[in-house]
């Protein structure tokens, strides 16, 4: 009986504090769920951005670049490197390297979560930068500021964040041959680290695997 009695303490303890938290077990649960998916939608164009820089096609958006080079997302999925309902759906317009969205499709590709290339920057690590923030009438959009933090800690060690971006732009960098060298700095926007849009710069991105 001892062990019962403690172990119904534990449970409605657990319960009390999902509540108090997120304002209820469904909340949370459903509000993990949403990170969870919103980590693998990063993750899958980040694995193509890395391939994509490995072979130098990922070039600045202004100024010369290599000739098999592209500027935006669109053009690198003509190019497929992301998987292919990802690659159809940025694929939008007839004329290649124009649009530079992805849309998330694990939320229906409905405005909640929007993903643009970072590459204003030659020699910097290419840049994801995420966007909750789509208006009211986007299902995401109440969830801006807890997703952003969930994602900033998870990613934390693995990826440098600037939380205060509002738009696909880099910041400088100091060129030095190392991760610190190639991360952008802070772009120097004064969006709000809760507004749901930040840009993610991984950490694990080699010298070679920059914007051209």
């Amino acid at each position: 009986m001892p062990q019962l009695i403690a172990m119904v303490i534990v449970v409605v303890g657990a319960m009390i504090y999902m509540f108090q938290t997120f304002g209820g077990t469904g909340d949370k649960i459903e509000g993990i769920a949403q990170k969870t998916s919103a980590i693998s939608e990063i993750n899958n164009i980040k694995t193509g951005l890395k391939l994509a820089a490995r072979a130098e096609h990922i070039g600045r958006t202004v100024g010369n670049i290599p000739a098999d080079a592209v500027r935006t997302l669109e053009g690198l999925s003509e190019l497929g490197y992301f998987q292919e309902q990802i690659n159809n759906q940025i694929d939008a317009a007839a004329t290649i390297d124009t649009a530079n969205v992805y849309n998330a499709l694990s939320f229906g590709a409905d405005g909640s979560m929007l993903i643009s290339l970072v590459n204003n920057t030659p020699g910097a690590i290419p840049g994801i930068f995420v966007n909750f923030n789509n208006g009211g009438n986007s299902p995401l959009f109440e969830s801006r500021a807890f997703l952003e933090a969930q994602i900033a800690n998870d990613l934390g060690d693995a990826a440098t964040i600037d939380r205060t971006a509002i738009t696909a732009t880099a910041g400088g960098i100091n060129g030095n041959n190392n991760i610190a060298g190639r991360t952008p700095a802070n772009n120097g926007e004064a969006g709000a680290a809760n507004d749901g849009m930040f840009i993610i710069y991984f950490n694990d991105f080699g010298p070679a695997e920059v914007v051209q």
